[in-house]
């Protein structure tokens, strides 16, 4: 099971133009690309293993190989049923998507399909037990709330930190949440990726915006499926 961070900027077309959406993009913090922040981030889970596709017949089973072709090289082969069956890959990335939207609460969507004209995707480095790990993490965090205040307060608590280091009064574990953990996307990302062992302790910063997360998670992974940037590279 393969794990990527999938991240959306402040111009895309999927982003509804909304104050909230205008507000995180304002509050973020500097970009090094020159590129627009990224202002939300969800966690795609893509098997790495692809189900055996089979052809039944009466009885009898036929599982669906590669064969060679006649007079084709090793390096072209064609399927056994491609004139019964010929799948197009699409652009875009599908697995289990988990994040959390505004007003909203944690979510674990089976099937969900990521294009790779909006989306901006980073590959984690991970072994197969800590990817299955963080998907059973955000399972069990499924249905949990949006934390609002800790969204609203994050700009305020990166800008003072300048000056004086301020502790964070709305984590989700806060006594302020009143015995409920909340969220914001980025807050509930990180915490899957920390508590989970695929990034460690002090690699990331807890509660961050989604730009910040974004940065520490580049020297963390590798790009994947990257958005068309014309002249821009990663």
């Amino acid at each position: 099971m393969d794990v990527y961070c999938c991240f959306l900027g402040a111009t895309s077309e999927l982003l509804e133009d909304h104050y909230l959406n205008r507000g995180a993009a304002w509050a973020s913090p500097p970009t090094v690309s020159g590129l627009p922040p990224k202002v939300h981030v969800e966690l795609l889970f893509v098997p790495t293993e692809a189900p055996v596709k089979t052809l039944k017949l009466g009885h009898k089973v036929y599982k669906d190989v590669n064969v060679e072709a006649t007079g084709a090289s090793k390096h072209n082969r064609v399927s056994r049923y491609s004139g019964i069956e010929n799948s197009k890959e699409d652009d875009s990335l599908k697995g289990i998507a988990c994040s959390i939207l505004y007003g909203s609460t944690v979510h674990v969507n089976e099937n969900k399909s990521f294009s790779r004209k909006n989306w901006e995707f980073r590959k984690l480095k991970c072994t197969k037990k800590k990817a299955e790990a963080c998907l059973k993490w955000m399972r069990e965090h499924e249905y949990q709330g949006f934390n609002k205040l800790g969204f609203f307060s994050e700009p305020l608590r990166r800008k003072m930190s300048c000056v004086v280091p301020l502790p964070n009064m709305f984590r989700p574990d806060s006594a302020l949440q009143f015995g409920q953990k909340k969220w914001y996307c980025s807050e509930l990302v990180e915490a899957a990726l920390r508590e989970t062992g695929i990034v460690q302790p002090g690699q990331t910063t807890a509660s961050a915006h989604p730009e910040i997360l974004f940065q520490e998670l580049k020297n963390l992974s590798v790009p994947s499926a990257p958005i068309d940037r014309g002249k821009l590279s990663l």
